[in-house]
């Protein structure tokens, strides 16, 4: 879990503005897991579009947290990470990707 350095007097400002501090954050933090969401469907493998048509993003409040995600409930979720021949002990040179 990430800190953030002047969240309480973030916190302050916000709540001085009015409006829900938790919802607003929330809505942040989802927006932000759909651009996560939109890049890992992109560079999903394609074959029968099961694991990209899976990916999904959510976000929740639980008491003072706000916990979004990106997720995926597939079987296929394994090449995201590589495996065999393409994987990351593999000796083939892959460049670097800046997605955001």
């Amino acid at each position: 879990m990430a800190n953030v350095q002047g969240l309480d007097e973030l916190l302050a400002t916000l709540s001085g503005l009015g409006g829900d501090i938790k919802q607003s954050c929330l809505k942040g933090g989802r927006r932000g897991m759909k651009k996560v969401q939109k890049n890992a469907k992109m560079l999903c493998p394609v074959d029968t579009g099961e694991l990209r048509n899976s990916i999904k993003e959510n976000g929740e409040i639980n008491g003072d947290e706000i916990n979004c995600k990106v997720f995926t409930n597939s079987d296929h979720w394994y090449p995201e990470f590589g495996t065999g021949q393409r994987g990351r002990e593999s000796n083939i040179d892959r460049p670097e990707r800046n997605i955001l």
